[in-house]
């Protein structure tokens, strides 16, 4: 699963999102998407299978972002 991460430079997370399927059909939803502020970077991210199952807040209060592989750390 990917996730789509707003960071700080000194990679904390500022908004976090998982992009959604909609399939073939027609579902009436704009596509939306995320504008980093100053300062901000956005990453793409895949999500490690252990964290797959844990809820998006508690990964935005208890992750950062490792700005040099572009992957999840404890922090």
């Amino acid at each position: 699963m990917k996730l789509g991460v707003v960071s700080d430079q000194h990679g904390n997370i500022v908004s976090i999102t998982q992009p959604g399927d909609v399939g073939d059909k027609v579902s009436g939803i704009m596509k939306a998407g995320v504008a980093p502020g100053k300062g901000q970077t956005f990453h793409e991210i895949d999500l490690p299978k252990e964290l797959e199952k844990v809820n998006l807040l508690d990964i935005h209060k208890g992750y950062k972002v490792d700005l040099k592989k572009g992957t999840l750390t404890k922090g």
